[in-house]
């Protein structure tokens, strides 16, 4: 029986089917790298989140001892300057009663500077740190930020220039050596301090800005109490999301 050359070439079993197969193993082993791919990418970016949740906590935590630190210290310049009425008082009717302003001199030689770490925000907001995260966690970072820097503004605007106006008026007010004794922190304070000046409108000034001073000293109080409450909300919130120690 004569045999054609095509079917001596022809092996067997290699139909339409044979061929969609080998197509259909090489597409699937393609596609599966893909996925692993993928994966191994949404892994890596997950755990690299989850790294800077961490740092972000570690943080807060030092964080929130530097604004508990910087609370204290606004709230004994409240306590300090709470005697401004009685004070201004007695030395508008005898300006030899000055024992009232030793602390009055001492509370209002500056105020405590809002230091924080910016070592994680700097790199989740510059480096593209914030995609690796959540939504929920970015926003929370992202609303955590926004309210620092507006205490920040604060600090930098409001509290500077009261404390930079009651300082200038201060120093009109008082003579060199009272001044020296609190601005280089001389141990022994004298019991009776001298006034500079009989103007009384001057000594108004003074207290006035005293009070405005001292009501700024409230209002950053208020600000970092707010500001550490949310940083102690988000340690407690990633903590218990992430099981972090």
């Amino acid at each position: 029986m004569e045999t054609h050359a095509h079917e001596l070439h022809k092996a067997p079993g290699q139909g339409w089917k044979h061929y969609f197969f080998e197509f259909f193993m090489l597409f699937l082993a393609v596609f599966c790298g893909f996925l692993a791919e993928n994966w191994r990418e949404h892994y890596s970016e997950n755990e690299r989140g989850k790294q800077y949740i961490k740092s972000f906590v570690e943080d807060l935590k030092i964080d929130t001892a530097r604004f508990s630190g910087v609370i204290n210290y606004y709230k004994k310049q409240e306590a300090e300057l709470n005697h401004l009425y009685t004070c201004y008082d007695s030395i508008i009717h005898n300006q030899n009663a000055t024992s009232s302003l030793k602390n009055i001199i001492d509370a209002t030689t500056g105020f405590a500077d809002l230091v924080y770490t910016d070592r994680t925000l700097e790199q989740l907001k510059n480096a593209g740190g914030l995609r690796l995260l959540e939504e929920e966690d970015a926003d929370s970072i992202i609303k955590y930020d926004a309210f620092l820097r507006f205490v920040l503004k604060t600090e930098n605007t409001s509290m500077q220039v009261k404390a930079t106006e009651v300082k200038n008026t201060r120093n009109a007010v008082f003579i060199f050596s009272e001044i020296m004794d609190t601005t280089f922190g001389k141990t022994v304070m004298p019991e009776k301090l001298e006034v500079f000046t009989k103007d009384k409108i001057l000594l108004n000034k003074f207290f006035n800005e005293a009070l405005m001073y001292r009501s700024t000293c409230v209002y950053m109080d208020l600000l970092i109490t707010l500001l550490r409450g949310k940083a102690v909300r988000l340690i407690n919130f990633y903590t218990e999301k992430y099981h972090l120690e």
